[in-house]
């Protein structure tokens, strides 16, 4: 597995989006969520060391919720920011640059994605402990 840092990989995600012929408009608001989640786990971060509980406080941050006035974010915007998060983390595992997806179980994975299994922590957390109460 290849080690990168939350800029260089989100770096990478952006170039892939304009490589598939996105619209600048959505190059443009994906670069504002690309911007806020980089901003609240820091650029230097190792993807790799992203975890379940790394997300669960993004995703009740005011750095999601609040805009930087201080007035709650529509919930479209919100939707909208960890649907960049989570679609960024897919490609991240698919390049080989972290083994499972840090996602909560509360996070939906998305229609295309539902009927293949996914190998989340989310899910072997959950079935470590099922395992352990056995």
């Amino acid at each position: 597995m290849q080690e990168k840092t939350l800029h260089e990989g989100l770096q990478e995600y952006l170039e892939h989006l304009k490589a598939g012929d996105k619209s600048e408009r959505t190059l443009y608001t994906y670069g504002r969520d690309i911007q806020q989640i980089e901003s609240f786990f820091g650029p230097e971060k190792k993807l790799s060391a992203i975890l379940i509980p790394h997300v669960a406080g993004f995703l009740k941050s005011d750095a999601l919720l609040r805009l930087p006035n201080g007035k709650d974010r529509s919930e479209p915007t919100i939707r909208k920011t960890v649907r960049v998060l989570r679609m960024f983390l897919f490609w991240a595992r698919e390049q080989g640059y972290i083994e499972k997806i840090p996602l909560p179980k509360d996070v939906p994975v998305g229609c295309s994605i539902k009927n293949e299994e996914v190998k989340t922590d989310a899910n072997e957390h959950a079935s470590d402990t099922a395992a352990a109460r056995a």
